[in-house]
């Protein structure tokens, strides 16, 4: 067996068999710890080796106990991201969802909307409409008391008669043209249409 010698008497080192880490100087009381193969490696004494020793149980201990705050904080922050995600996937299904009813509200709307107009259409041109056509003059002068009626009260959609010579909007003249039919003849009566679909010009002609 390899003698140890004590760097700081000489004395051959004592190995303790229940400790073959360390070796202790019979003579002087220094302790070494020595490696796998008995050399001396580093020169402590028993405050080192307890240093060591407790110190490193207490890393062991505090290093379960540090890991489990670092845990808590990732499961905090998974946690966050998964919450966040989810009000953000509501918010866009909020967001999606408030659109669709935009969008369904607006085409309702656009229905309805259609809907009278249509309707205000269908009725400013039905008392033209059934006047049109092969017409006597008694029907005719109904005809013609409605465009009175109308271009005195809606200046915006004036209706045109023409008759012959004249082409007019002005209500005095469209009675002048009803008191020229003559009685018992029949007419042709033909209308025209503005853009938006609304009679706009009544056309009378002898037949």
């Amino acid at each position: 067996m390899k003698q140890l010698k004590c760097e700081k008497c000489g004395a051959t080192i004592k190995i303790d068999d229940n400790d073959k880490e360390y070796g202790t100087c019979p003579y002087c009381k220094a302790k070494y710890q020595l490696n796998e193969k008995k050399d001396i490696n580093i020169k402590i004494d028993d405050n080192t080796k307890e240093l060591l020793t407790n110190g490193f149980s207490y890393f062991k201990k505090t290093s379960k106990i540090a890991i489990i705050p670092i845990i808590v904080f990732a499961l905090i922050i998974i946690t966050a991201i998964i919450l966040t995600s989810t009000q953000i996937f509501s918010h866009t299904n909020i967001s999606t969802n408030n659109k669709n009813t935009t969008s369904e509200t607006n085409n309702i709307n656009n229905i309805i909307n259609n809907t009278k107009k249509e309707i205000n259409k269908s009725s400013f041109n039905s008392k033209f409409e059934i006047r049109s056509g092969t017409k006597y003059k008694s029907s005719i002068e109904y005809l013609l008391d409605d465009v009175i009626t109308n271009n005195k009260t809606n200046k915006d959609m004036l209706v045109t008669v023409t008759y012959k010579d004249n082409e007019t909007t002005d209500p005095d003249t469209i009675i002048n043209i009803k008191h020229s039919l003559e009685d018992w003849k029949k007419y042709e009566v033909k209308l025209d249409y503005d853009e938006d679909g609304y009679v706009n010009k009544v056309t009378i002609e002898d037949i």
